[in-house]
């Protein structure tokens, strides 16, 4: 299941703050955090829109070249 949008907002919030808390403001910034879950064409706009989610790891969605593209497409609207 692919959790809502609050809980991976409030996860990479609470990893973000643990980086800078760790490693200084700037270079907790500077660490890039990549959304692990289910990452598809239908969500992947909204997620890659969400405040600290620099990223995704795609897994079968880059099987298929339309798929991965419309990934690739959403990704370059942040």
């Amino acid at each position: 299941k692919t959790p809502a949008l609050a809980q991976i907002a409030e996860v990479h919030e609470f990893i973000r703050n643990h980086c800078i808390a760790r490693f200084g403001e700037v270079d907790g910034y500077c660490i890039r955090l990549l959304y692990g879950g289910s990452m598809n064409p239908g969500n992947s706009r909204e997620i890659l829109s969400l405040e600290n989610v620099d990223g995704g790891l795609i897994g079968g969605a880059s099987l298929k070249a339309s798929e991965l593209l419309a990934i690739i497409s959403s990704s370059q609207s942040k």
